[in-house]
């Protein structure tokens, strides 16, 4: 029960503000094609984002995780996922994610915001 609670807590902090359709349009236009959102999703260029708020860093099975992921440690809280949208070589060194990251800080709260809602 504490879980689900905290959960929504986190969804409800996150979208506050964001329009839905818009979040989703740009998780399509930037994440899309490396990456799965969908439960059974496969693994792609990008491991499965489904879930990856507060998920465990570089732990999807199946997905070839460059040294600084498996190094980093920790979760995907909203925070770190907001760094390392905003520009992924800078928030760890070393990552294969070959996205050069967001700079727009709205648009990465709504890409946030749509990876929550398939938490």
């Amino acid at each position: 029960m504490t879980l689900s609670v905290l959960a929504s807590g986190v969804k409800a902090d996150v979208c506050e503000g964001v329009d839905k359709q818009q979040a989703q349009t740009l998780y399509t236009n930037n994440c899309s094609v490396c990456h799965s959102v969908e439960p059974a999703g496969a693994v792609m260029m990008g491991p499965n984002l489904h879930g990856v708020v507060n998920r465990d860093v570089a732990s999807v099975a199946g997905f070839n995780y460059s040294q600084a992921l498996k190094n980093a440690g920790g979760q995907w809280q909203a925070e770190r996922l907001d760094q390392f949208i905003q520009q992924p070589q800078s928030a760890m060194p070393g990552t294969y994610m070959p996205f050069a990251g967001l700079a727009d800080a709205s648009q990465r709260k709504a890409i946030i915001c749509y990876l929550s809602q398939h938490s």
